[in-house]
């Protein structure tokens, strides 16, 4: 009964859904491909054998760098097929993953989703993160083999699953594993599932590449100075920041990269509260006592410049932000105690001590009056690498599991 209600919905908004997201599609200029969400797909000619990774944007599309160059090499006789929610995940999966095809979901249109398993040969479906589409779900268990990757749920979803746990514990039951990001999203999809059974805790998937070595770049005007970066801060960590480095001996120069460019003109205001001479980036003026980003794409050149780098995110209950950016480049950072976005890689950065833990003023200004010493990355790197092999380990066993089948 209630896969009928759920496709009789889906019945009715198309026709409303068709027009509305074609003028929306068509102002972000994403309607190129627009028709491909009702079905309205070209596929190449069919291979042999295909495994489909379904991603709902570009992180997602990211995470999967390394396994997918690791299925091609392994296992050159399956093609690699990529369906994405978001335009722009589809432009990334092409550009950076270069499947055999990639292509918009058609979401929740069952027809079309039985028909791309039946002609692209699909041997097994890998939905990413936590895309929980109830009829590609159904369709996917029972036509070919459904896995769940870098599955996650945050608190703010798992109340509402909770609610619905009736729903979502038959759609969770259809996956023939679910390998979660961390050990909490385990116990939370256990939860729900009400078992234990075929949930496995894998860690994330997204693995870090380093970035060949780059110069300061756009900073160069500012590299004679001792920079301390604060890096994709909320508010709120701007005044902790700016009370630290007032303390510090170290560090005559301050650059901030707000998390939200919309903020720059609010945090200028911070900054002059403190009684600190401020300028933009895009004004290149090396005399100020704080410099603020205003503009994308520079956090790589402001890291390999700086002395000191605070990551974001981590002093309040965001969750913080990825510090691989600034420890490729072998500089050590402080990160406030809240890094449940990146729990792991932060855990392994503590044990490596390359990351130093800051929780108020005194403790950041600590951290900038600490001598710079060269810290040995190796064992940091090392980590890494193992936890990369071990985690693509166990996924190419599914892969080698599906060819064979």
């Amino acid at each position: 009964m209630l896969k009928i209600l759920y496709s009789l919905f889906i019945a009715c908004i198309v026709p409303i859904a068709v027009p509305v997201g074609y003028l929306i599609a068509l102002r972000k200029k994403e309607d190129e491909d627009y028709f491909e969400r009702f079905g309205f797909i070209q596929f190449p000619e069919a291979p042999e054998q295909t495994v489909w990774f379904h991603c709902a944007s570009v992180g997602e599309v990211r995470s999967l760098k390394s396994i997918i160059e690791s299925i091609k090499e392994e296992f050159p006789e399956i093609k690699i097929i990529i369906s994405t929610t978001t335009a722009t995940g589809k432009k990334m999966a092409q550009a950076e993953l270069d499947p055999y095809y990639a292509f918009l979901l058609p979401i929740e249109n069952s027809m079309s989703i039985d028909h791309i398993i039946d002609y692209m040969n699909i041997k097994a479906v890998f939905i990413v993160d936590t895309e929980l589409w109830p009829n590609m779900i159904r369709i996917a268990s029972k036509k070919s083999r459904l896995f769940l990757i870098n599955g996650r749920i945050s608190d703010r979803t798992f109340k509402s699953y909770q609610k619905f746990s009736f729903l979502f514990r038959r759609l969770l039951g259809k996956f023939e594993t679910i390998y979660t990001k961390s050990p909490e999203d385990t116990e939370k999809f256990a939860n729900i599932k009400g078992s234990h059974e075929n949930i496995v805790t894998l860690g994330n998937i997204k693995f870090q590449s380093r970035s060949e070595k780059i110069d300061s770049g756009i900073f160069n005007y500012i590299k004679n100075h001792n920079v301390f970066a604060a890096a994709s801060t909320h508010s709120g960590e701007e005044e902790t920041v700016l009370h630290s480095f007032s303390n510090s001996k170290t560090c005559d120069r301050l650059i901030i990269a707000p998390r939200h460019i919309n903020r720059v003109q609010e945090l200028v205001k911070v900054v002059k509260e403190h009684n600190f001479t401020v300028s933009l980036l895009a004004e290149r003026d090396s005399s100020t006592d704080v410099v603020i980003i205003d503009r994308f794409g520079t956090l790589e050149e402001l890291f390999a410049l700086s002395e000191k780098i605070f990551i974001g995110g981590s002093l309040n209950n965001t969750g913080g932000h990825n510090i691989f950016e600034a420890l490729q480049f072998e500089k050590t950072v402080c990160i406030g105690p809240n890094m449940k976005n990146f729990e792991e890689i932060s855990k392994l950065a503590l044990e490596c001590n390359v990351a130093t833990t800051v929780t108020n003023i005194n403790e950041m200004t600590d951290y900038l009056n600490s001598v710079s010493e060269q810290v040995d990355f190796t064992s940091f790197f090392d980590a890494l690498d193992n936890d990369k092999n071990n985690k693509l380990s166990s996924l190419k066993e599914v892969i080698k599991s599906v060819s064979s089948s």
